[in-house]
């Protein structure tokens, strides 16, 4: 496949081929390093549909035009923003020189925070062109309730089975799920949540995987940010989760001044009501990354002092963002 899909790339963006490397293959992307005479270039194929890959174009466009550093997009010889090969759509993108924007400090976190505000600032109220496509706002009540529905689940089968790892995740488990439970129904609850639909003012484009994998630093220290497969119109908890996470796993203990620190910092760049921050309080609590370990077996790889200490962390976060909630 890949002898025929790299004969086409040359053919259509007029390059001259010497290597390539494969840097992804799985399920959901396919993603080669191309190295041609005329530069170094990322060719990416994301398994969707047309609409889908349009949407997905289209935001990054729309970010990139407000001065926020994304890999640019190569024109076919068609004038095309991306070609198909054996009924697959590819994207040949600029290749980006930089390294992974590590969490090493609070001024990094404040920075990453800062990026997240002001992203989601002005993409506030997006209008996509194709339609009204890519809602996940729209499915958190069914995430909700699929989640705290596995994690019950998974502790009836897990009873009787005395891995160490696993009973070392049962020990935080009930209170998870009661967590899990308390947001589901109290999320009906919220003005915000409760008056959602396709046009609201208050959902933003989202990442959706905003990790320092996916935050790229140069030697100019700018950061670019790649990979916006998941992007969709959702509100700003899903982003912040996944950077506060982050933050979490690189902690020695959860620190809910250096968390005040870093939304401090996001608000300064994109302000939330109260009501708003209730929300954000409520979607935050929610075990996201403790249903996410479960289901992708990143807890089976881990040492039991590695899921004790991430999990403790988790618990002292949980509890702190409830009670930011409930004042």
């Amino acid at each position: 496949m890949v002898k025929g899909l790299l004969a086409a790339v040359e053919k259509k963006y007029a390059l001259t081929i010497q290597h390539f490397e494969v840097i992804r293959d799985t399920t959901r992307t396919f993603v080669l390093k191309v190295i041609a005479e005329q530069g170094i270039f990322i060719l990416k194929s994301m398994y969707t549909d047309e609409h889908r890959l349009q949407f997905i174009l289209e935001a990054e466009d729309f970010i990139r035009s407000r001065g926020i550093k994304i890999p640019s997009v190569l024109l076919t010889n068609e004038n095309k923003l991306y070609f198909t090969y054996k009924g697959e759509y590819f994207v040949l993108q600029q290749w980006i020189c930089a390294v992974p924007y590590r969490l090493t400090s609070i001024d990094k976190t404040v920075r990453l925070a800062q990026l997240l505000g002001e992203i989601h600032s002005f993409t506030k109220g997006y209008q996509p062109s194709f339609g009204p496509f890519y809602y996940g706002a729209a499915k958190w009540e069914q995430e909700y309730e699929e989640n705290v529905g596995y994690l019950e689940s998974w502790r009836i089968d897990s009873l009787k089975i005395e891995e160490e790892w696993k009973l070392s995740v049962l020990e935080y488990l009930d209170f998870f799920i009661s967590t899990g439970t308390y947001v589901k129904e109290n999320v009906k609850t919220n003005i915000i949540f409760h008056s959602w639909n396709e046009n609201h003012p208050n959902l933003v484009l989202s990442h959706s995987d905003f990790h320092t994998q996916n935050v790229l630093m140069d030697e100019s220290l700018d950061l670019h940010i790649i990979d916006w497969e998941f992007v969709r119109l959702d509100f700003p908890s899903r982003d912040i989760n996944r950077l506060l996470y982050a933050m979490l796993k690189k902690s020695t203990a959860w620190n809910h001044q250096v968390f005040n620190t870093m939304m401090r910092a996001y608000l300064n760049r994109n302000w939330l009501s109260d009501q708003e921050m209730k929300l954000m309080y409520l979607d935050l609590a929610f075990p996201h990354n403790f249903c996410r370990n479960l289901i992708w077996g990143k807890f089976a790889r881990m040492t039991v002092n590695q899921i004790k200490d991430l999990l403790q962390k988790e618990y002292d976060k949980t509890v702190y963002l409830l009670d930011c909630y409930k004042k």
